[in-house]
């Protein structure tokens, strides 16, 4: 298993497919805000139930399934995380929580060519979340990928200031950044500052892997993670969230490219409070230039790939704003075919 992953589009071989065992609402604390529900206040984030619906669950783990044995059909190489359980209490000196889930592999875990980066998540029942991922990328290593991680954070108080909602909640006191705060383009990167991921995590990431170009975007396109935002679709075309960009305002990267504007999506169901917006509905997984696995339900949305040559495999993922996470957010591509290409010269 040698990693090698340098877009989103190259033709699919290897991929992490997450689990949904044992999945809890986190724990409520500053960081928890900071990245869930920042516009909420903590009176009614208290009131969550620390459990999911057995439902919920059962339903996830379901859809995981089927979605690892479609690319199983699909020739890509499936694996999946060992299950753990994310009750057990997790202590440093200065707070102690438990754990979330191992749902999303994209969240925490960066794929650059092929180097394994875990990355230095705002939240603190995420801090040892990746342990969970620890046996795929030793035999990865052991095979001659790289693995790498950034600085463990200590998630203060003082990391967070909701006095004012209409810029970052996240300050930038430490390095702290999730992946899916990156939009990966061969040479190119593009780090969205949000509430999880800011200035300085964009910084240490282009000091560390100087070889390529890593573009900040100030303009906070969503709260947290980009990739319901901004997808590539190949080179040369780009898929953007039509709520949060527009023909005036989106990444200056994506001038010369072809642009599909889209936020006809059809409402996602989902049980107490949403982790995300119905924009999840872009969150796609592409298996090649020319195939992606989508929201069986998102018809407008599959049209218009279609419309673009994009044959699309519509299938369910049915917890996605309960536990928070689509089809791109709930996978992780260790290789892909294509190597490390400049789209931008």
């Amino acid at each position: 298993m040698i990693i090698n992953s340098n877009n989103g589009w190259d033709q699919l071989e290897e991929v992490i497919v997450g689990r949904a065992e044992h999945a809890r609402t986190p724990n409520v604390d500053s960081s928890m805000r900071n990245f869930m529900y920042a516009n909420k206040d903590y009176e009614e984030l208290y009131e969550l139930p620390k459990q999911h619906k057995k439902e919920t669950i059962d339903q996830a783990i379901e859809d995981l399934d089927v979605l690892s044995d479609v690319l199983t059909d699909c020739g890509v190489n499936v694996h999946r995380p060992k299950i753990h359980s994310h009750w057990k209490t997790i202590k440093t000196p200065y707070w102690e929580t438990t754990g979330w889930y191992n749902y999303c592999p994209r969240d925490l875990i960066l794929i650059l060519n092929n180097t394994f980066i875990e990355t230095p998540s705002s939240m603190r029942s995420r801090m040892f979340e990746t342990y969970s991922y620890r046996d795929i990328m030793y035999e990865a290593f052991h095979d001659g990928a790289n693995i790498i991680s950034a600085p463990k954070p200590m998630l203060l108080d003082d990391d967070f200031d909701f006095s004012d909602l209409s810029v970052p909640t996240l300050m930038n006191k430490e390095i702290l950044f999730d992946a899916a705060n990156i939009v990966r383009m061969g040479k190119d990167i593009l780090f969205q500052i949000s509430n999880s991921g800011n200035k300085l995590g964009a910084d240490w990431l282009q000091r560390t892997f100087p070889e390529y170009r890593v573009h900040t975007t100030e303009k906070s396109y969503s709260g947290a993670h980009i990739d319901s935002t901004i997808v590539p679709l190949r080179p040369g075309l780009v898929l953007l969230n039509a709520d949060r960009t527009s023909k005036d305002s989106y990444p200056e990267i994506f001038k010369s490219w072809d642009k599909i504007f889209f936020n006809d999506w059809v409402s996602i169901d989902y049980d107490g409070l949403a982790v995300c917006e119905n924009a999840i509905a872009l969150n796609l997984l592409s298996i090649r230039e020319d195939l992606v696995i989508v929201d069986e339900d998102q018809l407008p949305l599959i049209k218009i790939l279609e419309s673009h040559g994009i044959e699309c495999i519509g299938l369910k993922l049915r917890p996605t704003r309960t536990l928070g996470g689509g089809f791109h957010c709930v996978t992780l591509d260790l290789k892909r075919e294509g190597d490390l290409e400049n789209y931008f010269d």
